[in-house]
């Protein structure tokens, strides 16, 4: 299923609230229960509420079922290591699982569609091509729907907003009188933990208990575009990562003629968790 953001976009004070106040309420969701209480809690109105749902889910933050959520791990460790909400890992991490989840279009597709330091386009253009793609893949949604559901990752990333500061995506209005928006990705530069974890998450996705991927074939999944990276940005990081003290006990870097690859080094799951982990303990990965 598509995410529907019903145009909103995700924000700081939402999933702090989340993943403060999900625990001991699990079924803040329900409108037949929690509607109002929601309403107190989030400070938004029926519809946000379901945008804030789907945001939650989509991104592994939450787990639904039955009428109720509860956090997940990747919840449970936002929710003790960054209650509020704030630092550049928390998003980071809410951003590489969208991309790596099937569920997160139209989110997931732009960020896999489009290379970082591209042209700009006009937003128009930007929801033809989802459309397409959307139609393609017989998701059964409309144009219009595309474009709401685009809207909300539009605004999640909007000029002056907390997770804009990640550096993915630049905005500006052209001067034509209507207000027309152009977009465009911007290249990042974000730790060498980000790429590691990226890589392991497109693994997981896509080579499931294969411990030696072609680096290629990464590349080719999304692994440079999702992270605001060029592939040779990528290569140099994972010749980094190699060499590191502790990333390289779970992802290594070989480099032979005309052929490179990544060695996994241990299970997915359990790297993931240790190297989320480690980065809220560090702190290495910073705002841009």
């Amino acid at each position: 299923m598509p995410l529907d953001t019903q145009q909103f976009g995700i924000s700081r004070y939402w999933l702090s609230t989340a993943i403060k106040n999900i625990p001991s309420t699990p079924d803040v969701f329900v409108p037949s229960k929690q509607l109002s209480q929601a309403r107190k809690l989030f400070l938004a109105g029926k519809n946000q509420l379901s945008a804030i749902r789907n945001w939650l889910v989509t991104a592994g933050v939450v787990e639904a079922g039955r009428g109720q959520v509860k956090l997940t791990e990747l919840g449970q460790l936002m929710a003790s290591q960054d209650p509020k909400a704030e630092t550049a890992l928390t998003w980071w991490l809410f951003h590489l699982h969208l991309c790596t989840n099937p569920d997160a279009f139209p989110y997931s597709i732009f960020f896999l569609q489009y290379d970082s330091e591209g042209r700009w386009m006009s937003f128009d253009d930007v929801i033809d091509a989802l459309a397409k793609h959307a139609d393609d893949k017989q998701l059964n949604i409309t144009k219009d729907t595309v474009s709401t559901y685009f809207g909300g990752v539009i605004q999640t990333f909007q000029a002056g907003g907390f997770v804009h500061e990640m550096g993915l995506i630049e905005q500006r209005t052209v001067g034509d009188g209507r207000g027309s928006r152009k977009v465009r990705r911007r290249l990042g530069k974000p730790d060498d933990l980000l790429v590691a974890y990226a890589a392991v998450l497109l693994q997981k996705q896509f080579y499931s208990g294969q411990a030696t991927v072609e680096a290629r074939e990464l590349l080719g999944k999304g692994l440079a575009r999702i992270l605001g990276l060029r592939d040779s940005d990528v290569r140099e990081a994972l010749s980094r990562i190699t060499t590191h003290k502790e990333l390289s006990l779970y992802v290594q870097y070989r480099q032979q003629v005309n052929q490179d690859s990544i060695q996994f080094m241990r299970t997915a799951e359990a790297t993931l968790k240790e190297i989320r982990t480690s980065g809220y303990r560090s702190q290495v990965v910073k705002w841009q």
